[in-house]
Formats: structure tokens, sequence, C-alpha cells
């Protein structure tokens, strides 16, 4: 259980910090703050943490249902139809 958790954990971990670091290099997030939620006022560090944490959650649900797809089958196939 262990193993499978961290095959889907470091994954997304990884794949989110990458996204991260190529949508902040395009977009300010003090700017995006503005533009979504013009009456809250967000700093840089609360944009960069809230934009991890949706990358990581989008990339975490990607690499979950990848583990479920890829995940042996309970019972084999043969005996699934009622053919012993």
């Amino acid at each position: 259980m262990a193993r499978r958790f961290g095959a889907v954990i470091w994954p997304s971990f990884f794949a989110a910090g990458v996204a991260t670091i190529v949508f902040f290099a395009i977009v300010d997030p003090v700017e995006l703050a503005t533009i979504t939620w013009p009456d809250v006022e967000i700093t840089r560090l609360a944009g960069y943490s809230i934009g991890f944490f949706m990358f990581w959650l989008c990339t975490l649900s990607a690499c979950l249902f990848t583990a479920m797809l890829i995940a042996p089958p309970r019972q084999p196939l043969a005996h699934r139809d009622g053919r012993g």
C-alpha cells in the first residue's frame, strides 16, 4: 500500500511543481488575484501556494485515476465469466 501511495503522490508532486514553475513564469499571482478576486488581497506567496496546491490536486487526481486503471484485477479473468 505504501508503494502505491508513493507511486501516486511523488509523480503528482513533481508534475505540480513543474506546472507551477511554468505557469508562474508567465503569470503574476498578484495580477491574477486582482482579476479573479478584486475584493480579496492576496500576497505573492499565498498566490504561489494556492496555485501549487491547485496544480497538485489536478495532477493527483490524474495519477490516482491512472493507478486505478493499471491495478491488477482481483480475480483472474477466467473466473469472472464462470469458466473454471
